[in-house]
């Protein structure tokens, strides 16, 4: 059961089209576990259209479809070599075949949410893991942006993220398993909103590997000087 959802703005902007694309990739997969959520962006979209036709029409530039669509193709063919740079030149690989699956690695992407599996191309274990720890690693999403970050968090089961604090917003919605803080337990579906100066430990439950999706606008800080002493070394430490 869902528990903890995006509020009110957040709903209202994703429906308009406003929000950040990181932050956009949350609701979306927070909406393919909670049927409350989707009926409210439903009812705000039919109230935004009811809105847009009262209004009075206002010229475009004659390109403007044109330019849009170019950009939109530019960022999907970015994200596409960011995240599976050996596979450029290769045929889609068969992904229809069963795979043997253990405890300590996230399942098959089938029964991640469309957005996430489409940006993964289906697969999340051939993205490019980064480990800190035994029972903890994150890998990048490359969603073009700058001033946030787009990060898969996946913990072990009985494993933890590294004490730390924030430096600013961070969206985590939880993908598959659960884990738990001083706060509460959370589980699949749960949209989390953690603000600047926010300092915790996340576990992962003892019978299930935790995966996670993440939107930061700040680097997380390790409270272990050992973690922070090895942050230059990995290509992208914004999400740690």
């Amino acid at each position: 059961m869902v528990k903890y959802h995006p509020d009110t703005r957040f709903l209202t902007d994703y429906a308009a089209g406003s929000l950040p694309e990181s932050q956009a990739l949350c609701v979306a997969a927070h909406l393919h576990y909670c049927s409350g959520c989707r009926a409210k962006i439903r009812e705000l979209t039919q109230l935004g259209a009811e809105f847009f036709l009262t209004q009075e029409p206002e010229a475009v530039s004659d390109d403007s479809f044109d330019r849009l669509w170019q950009n939109l193709q530019k960022q999907e063919t970015s994200a596409a070599r960011q995240t599976h740079p050996q596979q450029e030149s290769a045929t889609t690989p068969d992904t229809t075949k069963a795979t043997k699956t253990t405890t300590n690695s996230p399942k098959s992407a089938q029964e991640l949410p469309q957005a996430i599996e489409k940006l993964t191309r289906g697969n999340i274990n051939s993205l490019k893991w980064r480990n800190i720890g035994k029972s903890f690693r994150f890998s990048n999403i490359p969603l073009g942006e700058q001033s946030r970050e787009t990060t898969l968090f996946h913990i072990k089961a009985g494993g933890n993220v590294p004490k730390h604090h924030h430096g600013g917003d961070e969206i985590t919605v939880v993908l598959k398993g659960s884990f738990s803080d001083q706060e509460d337990h959370y589980h699949v579906g749960d949209y989390i909103v953690r603000t600047s100066g926010e300092s915790h430990t996340p576990v992962a439950s003892q019978d299930e590997d935790c995966l996670c999706l993440a939107s930061l606008d700040a680097p997380i800080v390790m409270n272990n000087w050992f973690y922070r002493v090895l942050a230059p070394f990995f290509n992208r430490p914004t999400a740690w």
